[in-house]
């Protein structure tokens, strides 16, 4: 690794620790046993630091969810794993996205923007292929439905509503609500799927209404 990668993963480390506000240029640069001034010289300001330590992120979850289907040919149970992932780790991300939101709207923004291509690409090649094997109705539109399933996990993840406290609450909302609206797009075959499937992955995951 380069001395910007370690940079990178360092800070990275250090945002899911401590939180995006918490974390200076001195702490980084203490932590690192750097100068600020290298830190300045490489990235030019502490916003474009959190930027690629962010993306950083985002590009190991993508990487780790690749691994994790690489041996699975069912197109619906990839779907679903990945989704579950994302849940999974839905309380550190959405931790971060409300306090660059609030703190940092430049880079918030930059992600976002970032999040939404690839999101939205994702979720169309998912619904596409499950649509072609026969788990979902022909009728579905793939189009309508990466973007609404993208607009309701974002809408929850700079949501206010679910502090870092309540991380078993997202992902319980998180699971129900999509995996729910997914099988409502199912066919026969795709729901014996979606229903085996939540079974194995999400299974520990208290309901909504159990929660206190």
């Amino acid at each position: 690794m380069t001395q910007k990668d370690i940079i990178l993963e360092r800070t990275m480390k250090m945002i899911i620790a401590q939180g995006v506000k918490s974390v200076r240029m001195d702490d980084i640069a203490q932590e690192l046993s750097v100068s600020k001034r290298t830190l300045y010289e490489m990235f030019g300001d502490k916003e474009e630091l959190l930027y690629q330590s962010i993306v950083l992120y985002v590009e190991q979850g993508n990487e780790r969810r690749k691994q994790q289907v690489a041996d699975i040919d069912n197109d619906m149970e990839v779907m679903i794993l990945c989704l579950r992932d994302m849940i999974t780790h839905a309380p550190v991300s959405s931790r971060m996205h409300r306090n660059l939101r609030r703190f940092y709207p430049k880079v918030f923004e930059r992600l976002q923007q970032n999040a939404e291509v690839h999101h939205l690409s994702t979720l169309r090649q998912w619904l596409k292929k499950c649509v072609e094997a026969g788990y979902m109705t022909l009728t579905a539109d793939c189009d309508f439905v990466a973007k609404v399933l993208s607009d309701s996990v974002q809408g929850i993840m700079v949501s206010d509503a679910y502090e870092s406290r309540d991380a078993i609450g997202m992902i319980s909302m998180m699971s129900y609500s999509l995996v729910i609206f997914i099988r409502g797009l199912c066919t026969v075959e795709g729901i014996a799927i979606i229903d085996a499937c939540f079974d194995k992955y999400f299974g520990n995951i208290p309901a909504p209404d159990t929660l206190s």
